[in-house]
């Protein structure tokens, strides 16, 4: 709430100072914004201790899989009245997730070993979007609405892959393992993966209109909103696995990569929030 009437004071202070209009954006000028939407988060859960606050979903639902919480957006006024827009996110993230086993060489030489050994499944996940468009802006004094359309490209990406501190051989050809474990495959005696790949690939194409309103606080300094109507292609790759495990008939251990399912296609339209719904913007 602090926050949120902070620009208020400011516009007030501005007012009871001059009477004289603000500068808006013209012809030429550059605008560089922040989301700040996760600065809200972010203040009310650190006044009221708690983890639940959340604005994500102003200007509606997330409109791709994954999407980033904050994005770079800028603007340029070709006119007095119409801009050019951009808004860029990139999201990309790691977990590794380890377990111990039993060491299975240390209790081949003594069955009474407790030995552990590590077996690590990393997850890797990255994402972005990129909107570019124009708008058409009009205002009075210090308010000015405005509208336009996006050409908006995104993607979604997931990979896992294993690593096993256990290795097969023709003595142990069930080595202990956390996790990995696969479909039989025929005259194999276990099969385990050692990789997912193009799992959860998805590309977006599509296009927005949006309507929203920026009022300025100062000369070239304010702040905004907008809902965006967006209607989004997405297309899902071939997903993949890379599996390992013992040949009874070669006696060898044997890699292979088999298909787990087809792609997907489907079309969304709705309200989607691309990131820089509510915002601060800067031209100069």
């Amino acid at each position: 709430m602090f926050l949120l009437a902070l620009p208020a004071g400011i516009f007030a202070q501005d007012e009871a100072k001059s009477k004289k209009s603000v500068e808006l954006p013209k012809a030429g000028d550059i605008g560089l914004g922040i989301d700040l939407v996760p600065l809200l988060n972010y203040a009310g859960n650190m006044f009221n201790q708690n983890l639940g606050n959340t604005l994500n979903r102003f200007g509606g639902d997330d409109a791709l899989l994954l999407n980033p919480t904050v994005s770079i957006m800028g603007k340029y006024m070709l006119t007095d009245h119409i801009a050019l827009r951009a808004n860029i996110g990139i999201l990309t993230g790691t977990n590794v997730e380890k377990e111990y086993v039993d060491d299975d060489a240390a209790i081949a030489l003594n069955p009474l070993s407790e030995a552990k050994i590590i077996d690590t499944r990393r997850y890797q996940q990255s994402g972005g979007s990129i909107a570019l468009g124009a708008e058409y802006r009009r205002g009075y004094k210090r308010i000015q609405g405005y509208a336009g359309a996006d050409l908006i490209y995104g993607f979604a990406a997931e990979k896992t892959t294993y690593e096993y501190g256990n290795a097969i051989t023709e003595v142990n050809q069930t080595p202990s393992r956390a996790f990995g474990g696969a479909a039989p495959v025929q005259d194999w005696t276990a099969a385990y993966i050692t990789e997912d790949f193009h799992e959860g690939n998805i590309q977006y194409i599509g296009l927005s209109a949006h309507v929203g309103v920026e009022i300025f606080l100062a000369s070239h300094l304010s702040i905004g909103g907008e809902v965006s109507l967006c209607a989004l292609g997405a297309f899902e790759r071939q997903s993949f696995q890379k599996l390992e495990g013992y040949n009874l008939k070669t006696n060898t251990v044997e890699t292979r990569t088999e298909l787990v399912r087809p792609g997907d296609t489907s079309f969304t339209c709705g309200t989607g929030n691309l990131g820089g719904k509510l915002y601060m913007m800067f031209y100069f």
